[in-house]
């Protein structure tokens, strides 16, 4: 996706959609044309009607927010530090988000709506109160409040708003107890709000908002509008299918000055009207209703060039082999980063027969988090492996436990200290040995000897297996490797760095108790990066394994990592302390030709959960009913791919971070919020929420509905949080 230079603000309503003046010496756009006569194949990738939570409703030229809609979510703030709204709340048979004493709302607004002065919001109380609204620095004047329902205008200050992203305060003089259906006792809140409209014109008395959709249709209401912030694939291209007697508007902002300045008219009879030039970017589409009551949409898809495609159907694998590098971060890989030193050609020759994910994400960013969401398929908001006295839930099926009715043997040798019978790993394993309590060495040479043990002389060899490699050479304590420690440090050096850096070594200097030098740190550097060559030499040892044992081709051997590390990146040395790229962003291959096609990059976001459900699936037995990931073997077949899907992380739930295609979103413990070119700035140096407002809230409409929903999120129901599947919108609507 090339760089977007976003162009957000607005000079009409888009309701009404008049065009903005044209930039000087700028060309009209050419009037777009029906694709359907160029005879390209084209498929949907992104449902409008399944996306219809993704919806930012605009009526009366304002933004309208429905306290009781699941959509709310997204823009209350991430609910962070404390959650200032509990939405979907049913008060005297209306739904309502209830709202605290002080309440934050982030709106994104148009210019029209932004030039207005005014809030309308529809409001409970339970006893006397009032009501400030606070944005841009400004506050309004208190208005009063009484018990009750009512419709209440709130004036702001001039200059309050912006078009962009706007974050409002609103403050309630009191607080009562609220009833709240299903829950144990009441709940203490301020107000109960049915809706608030930012903006326009205003709203009618007995105002209601719509419903949106019945089933399969999506309704726009007449002279309304619904806007989405979504990616335009490749050949991208918009069918609509509708009737109600409307004509229909369609327009998109957030790109180069020209590239389509204008509303233009979409037919509703099904025929592919093109974006091309859009494609492969973030725009914000706007469909607008116009001369009608009500338009409903039998059908609206964004549709991407190619014929549709479909999953192959395959010989499940014999054996499964999963290796897991622990503390290696992607960019140590030129495939990841072309500039990196590291020499991985063990890997690099492996890359052109397996399947890389190009965005895979661990769940956490220290072992016991991320391999216990590997293991159970469960973010940690569900598996709660978070605290230093946690176990795993003895409930929780793990994955060889998972994958033991498909008949494998399943065995274990692993150098992490966490994963033992102790803290919940130990079910369905037929040998696991940990070797930092167990003995037996922590090289990867160590483990790959014991593979060899294994497969030459242990009769269960002769069964289908599953082989388990935790090898932990790129984590502390780091060890000088010959031939790379004189390759990537050939300069002499005499610190106390010469043969590695230990564990406690590596302590001191995170107190500070141990002061090093520039040229102390190009040393520990050095060695980090000849221990992820070693562990690729000794990867390549069991592929030769493997091919001796005539195991190369029946068996699906998986590669990832749980976590990266920081190197000074940002200041610190470690894991554990931030959700930067380095420590979030692992490798990911997965290699069985029959179902992962040789050399194919996968540039769909994936994440440590998905493993679970891709072994499950390749070996042809039932997922684990509570897993939250999804099976891999269908977006690296193609299906499902064209369309950003996100790979998150979370640093023990007090913050949390996304990649959706090229972007990177942090949310902070605190609630602050940052955006990155995830693809472009890798060092994560140059924030993005001023200057490309359209990707922030991309990214911030997917990452808020994550997490107000990661609770009951599966992606196999659900999809991914930036491309619903219809069953999300149709559970979280009962």
């Amino acid at each position: 996706m090339k760089k977007l230079c976003t162009a957000f603000a607005l000079t009409t309503s888009l309701v009404a959609l008049a065009p903005a003046a044209p930039p000087t010496k700028t060309p009209a756009a050419s009037p777009a044309k029906s694709d359907e006569a160029d005879g390209a194949d084209r498929h949907a990738v992104f449902d409008l009607i399944a996306n219809r939570t993704l919806a930012h409703l605009e009526q009366r030229g304002g933004l309208v927010l429905a306290g009781g809609s699941p959509g709310f979510v997204r823009y209350a703030h991430f609910g962070r530090p404390t959650p200032t709204w509990r939405a979907r709340v049913a008060v005297d048979g209306v739904q309502t988000a209830l709202a605290q004493a002080s309440a934050r709302l982030q709106v994104p607004l148009t210019s029209a709506q932004a030039a207005g002065q005014s809030i309308w919001l529809r409001v409970k109380v339970q006893a006397p109160s009032s009501l400030k609204i606070a944005a841009g620095g400004k506050a309004s004047a208190a208005l009063p409040l009484k018990p009750g329902w009512q419709t209440v205008e709130i004036k702001l200050p001039v200059a309050s708003l912006h078009a962009g992203e706007n974050a409002l305060a609103l403050t309630f003089a009191h607080v009562g107890s609220w009833p709240v259906p299903g829950n144990p006792g009441p709940v203490r809140a301020a107000a109960a709000v049915h809706w608030l409209q930012v903006g326009g014109k205003e709203p009618p008395a007995d105002y209601v908002p719509p419903r949106l959709a019945d089933g399969n249709k999506l309704f726009i209401p007449g002279d309304s509008a619904l806007h989405y912030y979504v990616y335009i694939p490749r050949g991208g291209a918009l069918r609509v299918q509708g009737q109600g007697g409307c004509s229909l508007k369609l327009q998109l902002e957030g790109g180069k000055a020209g590239a389509d300045r204008g509303p233009r008219d979409v037919p509703l009879d099904g025929s592919a009207q093109s974006l091309a030039a859009h494609a492969n970017e973030v725009r914000r589409l706007t469909l607008a209703a116009q001369g009608c009551a009500q338009l409903a949409l039998n059908a609206a898809e964004l549709l991407a060039i190619g014929p549709t495609p479909t999953l192959r159907k395959a010989e499940k694998p014999r054996n499964v082999i999963i290796w897991l590098s622990d503390d290696t971060r992607a960019d140590k890989y030129r495939l990841w980063n072309k500039g990196s030193r590291v020499e991985t050609p063990v890997l690099d020759a492996f890359s052109e027969r397996a399947t890389r994910f190009a965005i895979a994400y661990a769940q956490g960013n220290e072992s016991r988090v991320s391999h216990a969401s590997l293991f159970t398929g469960l973010y940690p908001a569900q598996h709660r492996f978070i605290s230093d006295k946690a176990v795993l839930p003895p409930q929780l099926v793990i994955l060889p436990e998972a994958i033991k009715p498909a008949g494998l043997f399943n065995i274990a040798h692993i150098a992490n200290g966490y994963i033992t019978k102790r803290w919940g790993f130990g079910d369905g394993w037929d040998f696991l040995k940990n070797h930092i309590h167990e003995g037996g060495g922590l090289k990867g040479e160590d483990l790959v000897a014991a593979a060899k043990t294994f497969l030459t002389k242990n009769p269960a060899s002769k069964k289908p297996f599953f082989l388990y490699l935790g090898t932990i050479d790129a984590h502390v304590s780091w060890r000088a490797h010959e031939p790379w420690i004189s390759k990537y440090d050939p300069e002499s050096y005499s610190g106390p760095f010469v043969k590695g850096c230990m564990d406690p070594q590596l302590d001191r200097i995170v107190a500070g108790q141990l002061q090093i030098t520039p040229r102390d740190r190009q040393r520990v550097v050095a060695l980090y990066d000849s221990d992820i060559s070693y562990n690729d030499q000794q990867f390549g040892a069991l592929l030769d394994l493997l091919k001796k044992n005539g195991h190369e081709n029946d068996t699906m051997i998986v590669f990832t990592s749980d976590h990266g590390e920081e190197f000074w990146d940002h200041g610190r040395i470690g894991h554990g302390q931030s959700l930067r790229q380095e420590l979030v962003h692992v490798p990911l291959w997965i290699y069985y030709p029959p179902m992962f096609p040789g050399g194919r990059v996968v540039e769909e976001g994936a994440e440590l959960v998905d493993i679970l459900p891709t072994l499950t699936d390749a070996l042809g037995v039932p997922t684990p009913k509570d897993v939250q990931g999804e099976s891999l073997i269908p977006v690296a077949q193609g299906v499902g791919a064209g369309y950003p899907r996100p790979a998150v992380a979370s640093q023990y739930e007090l913050s949390h971070t996304m990649r959706l295609g090229r972007y990177k979103l942090l949310v902070s413990g605190g609630g602050q919020v940052k955006l990155f070119d995830g693809a472009d700035d890798l060092g994560e140096t140059r924030e993005l929420n001023a200057s490309e407002p359209i990707a922030l809230r991309f990214i911030s409409d997917a990452m808020s509905l994550w997490l107000a929903y990661q609770g009951q999120w599966k992606k196999s129901r659900w999809g991914v949080a930036s491309n619903h599947r219809p069953e999300l919108a149709s559970d979280l609507d009962k």
